[in-house]
């Protein structure tokens, strides 16, 4: 302790962007629950995993304390693990302590795969050719009816951007909330972006102990790494690797060819991406909509924000690390600079993120804007913030060039806004002329590369004058505006719900388990 501390006054502090008072919480912490710290230090720390991928059962936690206290000349009645709170569930410690124990899969080879045999192997543990003893032993007498069946339930392990604010962890939150929803269960695993994620990363601390994994991240820069990132040990044996990606090209990237070997199938949102995935990996490539739900939000009006109350406001939400010339957002200027003089009330919101990452684009947006009665919010917003602000604006526009999905787009119908979007890419697997307004385009070929964008790559090129158009119809026909909003919130309700995508991915990973174990 008095070496880390050293270290933490020296570099870490500094190195880590940490505040003094946040380097005291965390000694004190580890000093007044020492067990605790010790727990969720195995929890992130893949070698220890690896020496023992029991140790944060109460099967093998013993021989975890006692090989801690020799490597680390450790002493104390904080390293007795009976006194240690259970981390995991009685089903997920029986999951992690077979698969650790290939002696036990030899005598179970289906207790994971039949209620019965589940309950075999339970029963046999109780008995002394078990070798369980002491508290195990204890442990397992005391278990109640049902672990055998939650032993067998088919569930997956999800890593992915949890703490990241982006569409990706959106995404991820949403293909949770959906199995979740349909009864599978999940054991969850953050993958560390940067400095810049939400502190939340040690709440995601799931074990890979469902026998699929599905890895929510994009080819390049995480995915090779995302294990390390995520600080877990790679399961021996491997499970069922399912890669969530997304594009937005009629064609993948060839570097794609590669990261696929790594994985048994591929899932990604819309038939669009899926097209142009398939064109490039061996592998099956399965479209799996993510499904979208709104989350609790605190509704503010306009002034909350700074905005006009009585203007008709348009926004626009994008990520700068998005690539902002596919986003758009100096095309929407364009359109609405045609629509509207600087005189009247209606008015245009952009929301950046991570606009300091993208100085030189930022300020070209912010030149581009001026003249008009254009705001532009370059802050990381809270999920309730963001929502909020989609609550108080009165219409959404998207002039991207591509998407992988279009979520935003997809909140605000949602939310009962009318939209206005390019009629090209992943949207249109949820938007038609039935419940918004789509934009007409052209297919244009990129001049020059566009990192992670190749030359000669195809994307939409909206037509700023029809957008214009379109964004004037609705400043001037309110009552007809809200129609669409609602027809459009209809719509989504009926056909993006993350509970019909539960669903389907719930579908897939019974089909799986049939596959896996010989059933079909």
């Amino acid at each position: 302790m008095r070496s880390l501390f050293w270290w933490f006054m020296q570099y870490g502090a500094r190195n880590s962007s940490l505040q003094l008072h946040e380097v005291w919480w965390l000694f004190l912490e580890a000093a007044e629950r020492p067990h605790e710290e010790l727990q969720q230090a195995f929890y992130f720390t893949p070698d220890w995993q690896r020496r023992h991928p029991d140790g944060g059962t109460v099967f093998g936690c013993e021989a975890f304390a006692a090989w801690f206290a020799r490597a680390y000349g450790a002493s104390g009645d904080w390293l007795d693990p009976t006194e240690w709170p259970e981390k995991q569930d009685a089903a997920a410690q029986l999951r992690t302590a077979l698969l650790a124990r290939a002696s036990w899969r030899r005598l179970h080879p289906r207790a994971l795969a039949d209620a019965s045999a589940a309950q075999a192997l339970l029963d046999w543990l109780r008995t002394p050719d078990s070798g369980v003893r002491g508290a195990a032993l204890r442990w397992c007498n005391a278990l109640g009816a049902g672990v055998a069946a939650e032993m067998v339930r088919t569930g997956a392990n999800v890593m992915a951007h949890f703490c990241y604010p982006s569409g990706l962890r959106v995404s991820a939150e949403s293909l949770v909330a959906g199995m979740t929803a349909n009864g599978v269960p999940v054991s969850l695993r953050d993958i560390h972006t940067d400095v810049e994620d939400d502190p939340f990363h040690v709440r995601f601390d799931g074990m890979e102990h469902h026998d699929v994994t599905i890895v929510h991240t994009q080819p390049e820069p995480f995915f090779r790494e995302a294990y390390r990132r995520a600080g877990i040990f790679q399961r021996v044996p491997r499970t069922y690797r399912i890669a969530y990606w997304y594009w937005e090209f009629d064609s993948a990237p060839e570097s794609w060819t590669n990261f696929a070997r790594d994985v048994d199938e591929v899932w990604v949102a819309t038939e669009f991406v899926a097209r142009g995935v398939r064109k490039r990996v061996d592998v099956p490539v399965r479209t799996l909509f993510p499904g979208v739900k709104l989350g609790h939000f605190t509704p503010r009006d306009k002034t909350y924000f700074g905005l006009d109350k009585s203007a008709y406001v348009f926004l626009f939400t994008f990520h700068m690390m998005s690539v902002m010339e596919r986003k758009n957002p100096l095309g929407l200027v364009r359109a609405f600079k045609q629509a509207f003089a600087s005189t009247e009330n209606a008015a245009l919101v952009l929301k950046v993120s991570f606009g300091e990452r993208h100085p030189q684009q930022l300020q070209a947006l912010r030149k581009a804007c001026e003249g008009a009665r254009i705001t532009v919010i370059d802050e990381v917003f809270s999920a309730d913030k963001v929502l909020s602000l989609m609550h108080a604006c009165d219409a959404y526009v998207s002039l991207h060039r591509s998407e992988g999905l279009g979520l935003t787009m997809a909140e605000a119908m949602l939310m009962g806004k009318p939209v206005i979007a390019t009629g090209f890419s992943s949207n249109v697997d949820f938007m038609d002329d039935s419940n918004s307004l789509l934009v007409p385009y052209e297919l244009v070929k990129l001049a020059e590369p566009i990192p992670p964008y190749d030359a000669g790559m195809e994307w939409a090129e909206p037509s700023t004058h029809q957008a214009a158009a379109h964004m004037r119809k609705l400043y001037e026909n309110r009552e007809w505006a809200r129609e669409l909003g609602a027809k459009a919130r209809a719509s989504a309700l009926a056909n993006l719900s993350v509970e019909a995508a539960g669903r389907r991915i719930s579908q897939r990973l019974e089909e799986i388990r049939a596959l896996r174990s010989g059933g079909g």
